[in-house]
This record gives C-alpha cells, structure tokens and sequence, in this order.
C-alpha cells in the first residue's frame, strides 16, 4: 500500500510539473516582415525579417515568399476588391512557412491592409503559430511595399 500512495504522490508531482512548464512557455515574439511586391513581375519576391522572433533564431531574416493561392472578388462599382491570398515564406534549408490572409485593396488609393496568420511549415517552421496586420502601400509603378507586423511561436 506504501508503494502505491508513494507512486501516486510521483506521478501528481509529475503532472503538475508537466503543467507548469506549458504555462511558463515563452510569449510571442514581435514580427516585422518587408516585402517589395511587383504587382505584375514573376514569384517569388524576397523579403527581409526582424525583430524579436529573428534575433532569438525563431525565423529567418530572409527569403523569398511566392504567391500560392489566391481569390478574388470585387464589386464592379465599388471602391474596393477583396482577396483571398496564401504565401509561402521559404527560409531555404530551414523549411517553409505559409500565412494566409484576406486583403482589402482599396482601388482609388491603391493601398491594401488585412489580418495574417500562419496556417502551416515544415522542417524547422512545422509547429510555427503567429498572426499579425498586413498594411500595403504603392512604392514605384507596378510596386507595393507589403508590411507584415506580428508575434509569432
């Protein structure tokens, strides 16, 4: 009986300390991602990374992200265009990471915001989570400046 009260205080022990360590897992770490979208150029585009989740190896600083998926619709008379667009952000032998996002081009200003989140990954991204605001503004002719800011996991 002895045996058992003491493996039943183990394993509590061990339970609780299973559920310690999720709650004091590490917060989300801040995400700005820049990319220079040509609007009719060839995928894929490069784009640079910084803040907290770079400098703690969580995801790279650079790449190139390629266009994966994409729907549209707009209201023909409308002022603005909805789109439905997946990008897969690629680290080169570290893996890949795709964010999906539903983007409000406004057709007058040319300007575009939405809401991000990471939907998938493989190799060192496989378990990545994060979302964040994407706000896009026209640079050049045939240009947006897509500004990615977030926290990631």
């Amino acid at each position: 009986m002895k045996k058992i009260r003491v493996l039943a205080i183990l394993i509590t022990v061990l339970m609780l300390a299973l559920n310690a360590s999720l709650v004091f897992a590490a917060p989300p770490l801040s995400l700005h991602i820049v990319v220079e979208e040509t609007i009719f150029g060839e995928d894929p585009e490069t784009f640079l990374a910084s803040g907290a989740a770079v400098d703690n190896n969580l995801v790279c600083e650079t790449g190139s992200v390629d266009e994966i998926g994409e729907v549209s619709s707009n209201d023909p008379g409308g002022p603005f265009q909805t789109l439905w667009i997946t990008k897969r952000f690629d680290c080169g032998s570290n893996g890949t990471f795709d964010v999906e996002m539903v983007v409000k081009l406004d057709k007058n200003t040319g300007t575009t915001t939405a809401n991000w989140k990471i939907v998938g990954g493989t190799l060192s991204y496989q378990n990545l989570k994060g979302n964040g605001k994407l706000v896009g503004t026209p640079g050049d002719p045939g240009e947006i400046i897509d500004v990615y800011d977030g926290k990631v996991h």
